[in-house]
């Protein structure tokens, strides 16, 4: 046991030998902070600090999270060109004269689209939102995570 004992104050000994020579000339300039120091320094003012005890952190900033209108009334009176701007091209298409409905998937809903045929050219006139075991869900959710996908990975 005593073997141990000194063989790991032997190593410890040593590993400060190698570590302060190593650091010469930049362990002082290094500050040293205890507990009691820590909880001092954050207490005190920004201004009254010393400055050479001063460390500098900097964290990576992210990008805001995009802005979404996600309102499902936008979608309302689009034609083909501009739903297909807006959710890309839709997983599912299915005619029911007089309608059209796109369907678009996505991770946990399902949001069809209604086209109707007004005034010569195609409009959507009614949507709904539901999950996959065709129950309804909230069309402002299901499009808000529809258009975040869109924004991730963009569609054709």
């Amino acid at each position: 046991m005593a073997v141990r004992r000194n063989k790991g104050r032997i190593l410890g000994g040593l590993l400060l030998v190698v570590l302060l020579t190593g650091c010469e000339g930049t362990a002082s300039q290094l500050p040293s902070v205890t507990g009691a120091e820590t909880a001092q320094s954050e207490a005190e003012p920004e201004g009254t600090k010393d400055a050479g005890a001063q460390v500098e952190t900097k964290t990576a900033a992210l990008p805001p999270a995009p802005v979404i209108d996600d309102d499902p009334a936008r979608v309302l009176g689009l034609d083909p060109e501009k739903l297909t701007e807006m959710l890309g091209r839709p997983d599912l298409t299915r005619r029911e004269p007089p309608a059209e409905i796109w369907q678009y998937r996505g991770e946990t809903c399902v949001f069809d689209v209604f086209l109707y045929e007004e005034a010569g050219s195609a409009r959507v006139t009614y949507l709904e939102a539901r999950d996959e075991s065709a129950r309804p869900v909230a069309e402002r959710n299901c499009l808000n995570q529809l258009l975040r996908a869109r924004i991730a990975k963009p569609l054709g």
